[in-house]
């Protein structure tokens, strides 16, 4: 379903809320910092954050600043509600075989992506994109503030991301529309906004369209396991209970399997939500779908091993370009949408 700037979403229940809502610790420096814990509640940031200027110079979409210190402050539209159980939107941008046709035909695009562990910069990736070529960027939220659930807002940090990286994607594309999806959160719904801002476009024109199974995404085989693992295991850490399924195959019991999801989530849900009259898409999602997504398309190359380090985990505005080709082939690179003054990229996978 597609909606105005000034329609709210609500966002739809989904079987992963309960993990999902907090989507990773939050730092006040605007970088994302070893999280605790998928539903950890961090610190409040410095109250400096919220008066740090748009990067792009464009309005804010969200003015809010940490939700502990305005906890009635959600500026800029919430998402509004889709129909809990309704279909997906179809851009008919891909029509789907059988999941098991779907996986063998996604494997060697998988295989020949297996050597992209690195995350580019978004912006150099789009750059590349062959004017035959269409892409989507599959990637996680901007920071968000200290409140986790379903409604809780970007941080002013995080409005300067989303804003940076779409002041980066003008300089390498300023013309071409863009097709934006999210989750039926608001952080998601606000991250879209502000890149559109941040790329010069008109807030008041703001389109996008809701993907419910960008939360979720399907993962999870048994929320309750996902509790009881990690309390038992990793000191309520969900994050590297996550990371040790996805690169370990360990924790069968709480999970889907890997391959079978993320294809699932690629053939049925993503690419037949990009319509064919774009060549880009920008889809926000979460950290727990963008990890296991981008972990299976660059065959576990990328370092997202939570169990090792913390500081490995899937960042803000981090994630996968999808890379579609003429002939309907199809190439996989892990993406960096951090800039300037939010930036900490030098080649390798650092927060």
């Amino acid at each position: 379903m597609k909606t105005s700037f000034l329609k709210t979403f609500l966002g739809a229940a989904v079987a992963s809320t309960m993990f999902l809502a907090a989507c990773g610790g939050d730092s006040s420096d605007g970088l994302p910092s070893a999280p605790q814990s998928s539903d950890d509640i961090s610190a409040p940031a410095s109250s400096s954050d919220a008066l740090l200027p748009p990067s792009s110079g464009a309005e804010p979409v969200s003015q809010a600043g940490d939700p502990l210190v305005s906890s009635s402050s959600v500026a800029g539209p919430a998402p509004e509600s889709s129909a809990v159980g309704g279909d997906e939107p179809q851009g008919n941008g891909y029509t789907p075989g059988t999941l098991e046709e779907e996986i063998a035909k996604d494997a060697p695009f998988v295989e020949a992506s297996a050597a992209n562990g690195t995350l580019l910069p978004l912006a150099d990736v789009l750059a590349t994109v062959q004017p035959t070529e269409r892409v989507i960027f599959v990637i996680r939220h901007a920071r968000r503030g200290s409140a986790t659930g379903q409604e809780s807002p970007l941080h002013m940090t995080g409005v300067n991301q989303a804003q940076s990286l779409g002041a980066a994607i003008a300089t390498v594309n300023a013309t071409d529309p863009i097709f934006y999806a999210h989750s039926g959160f608001v952080r998601t719904q606000q991250t879209a906004m502000n890149i559109f801002a941040g790329r010069g476009g008109d807030s008041t024109q703001f389109v996008s369209t809701v993907v419910q199974k960008l939360a979720g995404g399907g993962y999870v085989k048994n929320d309750s396991l996902v509790t009881v693992h990690a309390d038992e295991d990793f000191g309520t850490n969900q994050l590297r209970l996550f990371a040790s399924w996805m690169y370990k195959g360990e924790y069968l019991d709480t999970f889907n399997d890997l391959t079978e999801t993320s294809v699932a989530l690629l053939t049925q849900h993503i690419l037949p939500a990009f319509p064919p009259e774009y060549r880009i898409g920008i889809m926000i999602s979460h950290d727990m779908v963008v990890a296991p997504l981008t972990a299976y398309l660059t065959k576990l190359a990328v370092d997202f091993k939570a169990y090792e380090d913390l500081g490995q985990w899937c960042g803000y505005v981090q994630g996968v370009a999808i890379i579609i080709a003429a002939d309907g082939s199809r190439r996989y690179i892990p993406v960096d949408g951090l800039y300037g003054q939010y930036a900490h990229y030098n080649g390798t996978n650092k927060k």
